[in-house]
């Protein structure tokens, strides 16, 4: 099966399936912990562990130790999850006829966190927004793939605009951010 490919192709592969296994598992466990048993939470909340994976993997050509990427991570796990959780508090709050309100179905909490967090010179602080940010952008640009109808935003490629531009803003803020902070510490 996997003649074609090269020893560095096949190390790869390996190397992401194991990230994918170790992801799954890390998932099931944090379902778990928030007694969690809906498929589209599940699925969320995957796919909020595989982006916050990628994107402490960004850090790793920036001169950080492994342990400290491995801690950042583990730090993150939390509010990674929490991020991916916040969109889908609509249903909670307003029902589930207000649920892809814009209001929650965007960056807005990230952006009031993020701007409340720089007046602080806090590694950790960074983090956990940080985190938080990916959270919640991955579970907006997944969204676009649920082809998501976001209240108040007619037509179904403005929605899709508006949860792709809120999802990579949360990803290159929590980026910035997080990078001017391990910079600093």
């Amino acid at each position: 099966m996997l003649e074609g490919f090269t020893q560095k192709s096949k190390k790869t592969l390996f190397v992401l399936a194991v990230f994918l296994i170790v992801a799954i598992v890390i998932n099931l466990v944090i379902l778990e912990l928030f007694n969690q048993k809906s498929f589209y939470r599940a699925a969320h909340s995957l796919i909020g562990i595989i982006a916050l994976m990628g994107f402490v993997y960004t850090f790793a050509d920036d001169n950080i130790s492994r342990a400290k990427l491995f801690s950042i991570f583990l730090i993150s796990l939390v509010p990674c999850y929490l991020g991916t959780v916040f969109s889908d508090l609509d249903i909670r709050l307003l029902g589930i006829g207000g649920h892809r309100n814009p209001l929650f179905h965007s960056g807005l909490l990230f952006f009031f966190f993020f701007v409340l967090a720089k007046r602080f010179n806090s590694y950790l602080l960074a983090v956990i927004v940080a985190a938080f940010g990916v959270g919640l952008g991955s579970h907006l640009i997944w969204d676009i793939f649920d082809h998501a109808d976001v209240r108040w935003i007619p037509g179904g490629s403005l929605d899709r605009l508006w949860l792709g531009i809120n999802g990579l803003i949360c990803f290159l803020l929590a980026r910035l951010f997080l990078s001017s902070r391990l910079r600093e510490s």
